[in-house]
């Protein structure tokens, strides 16, 4: 079989099992969800770039920037 480097999410965990590392497929769309991860959507299926993935295994994940809160009286709704 042919190995691909953009895949949907369980087609991306078996490629890294394969290769020796473990991660979960809900703890992969959960870093999509969440942004650590980019990703392209098309209808209802979402596909990953391989290579990313296995950046954010290697390096970690990356900080997360939060807003600085507004101090003027008005509150930012998230």
């Amino acid at each position: 079989m042919q190995k691909y480097n953009t895949g949907t999410a369980k087609q991306i965990v078996e490629r890294l099992k394969e290769e020796g590392y473990y991660l979960t497929e809900s703890s992969l769309r959960t870093w999509v969800r969440m942004g650590i991860i980019p990703s392209a959507r098309c209808g209802r299926k979402v596909y990953i770039y391989y290579p990313n993935v296995v950046r954010v295994l290697q390096e970690g994940i990356p900080e997360i920037e939060t807003p600085e809160p507004v101090t003027n009286g008005i509150r930012q709704l998230y």
